[in-house]
C-alpha cells in the first residue's frame, strides 16, 4: 500500500522510476508511509472498535506489529484529542465500516 500511495499522492515523477528508495526525499516516504497506515489502519475504524494497543491493531488489520506500533502511538494521540469523524470523508468511511464496527464491536 505504501508503493500505491506514491503513485496515488503523484510522486512518480520522470526519475522515479529509476531511483532507488534511499534516494526518495523524505517527506515524499512519510506522505506514503500515512497513506497507508489510513488505508490499512483506519483512525476512526481503529476508535469506533475501541481499538488501542499494537496487538490489537495487527490482529485487525492483518499488518506488521511495526506498523500497528506506529499507528497505536498515533492512535494514542487521537485519542487524547477526542477529535473524530469531523472530516467529511472521515464520516463517510466510518459509515462504511458500520456492520463491520457493529459486529466486532462486543469481541
Amino acid at each position: 500500500m505504501h508503493e500505491v500511495g506514491h503513485y496515488v499522492l503523484g510522486h512518480l515523477g520522470d526519475s522515479a522510476l529509476t531511483r532507488s528508495e534511499s534516494e526518495c526525499r523524505p517527506e515524499e516516504e512519510q506522505a506514503a508511509d500515512r497513506f497507508a497506515a489510513d488505508v490499512l489502519m483506519p483512525a476512526c475504524v481503529l476508535w469506533g472498535l475501541d481499538v488501542r494497543t499494537p496487538e490489537e491493531i495487527a490482529q485487525l488489520c492483518n499488518v506488521s506489529i511495526q506498523a500497528a506500533c506506529i499507528r497505536a502511538e498515533r492512535m494514542g494521540v487521537l485519542y487524547e484529542r477526542n477529535k473524530f469523524l469531523l472530516h467529511p470523508l472521515e464520516r463517510q468511511v466510518f459509515e462504511q465500516f458500520g456492520k463491520f464496527i457493529q459486529n466486532n464491536k462486543s469481541q
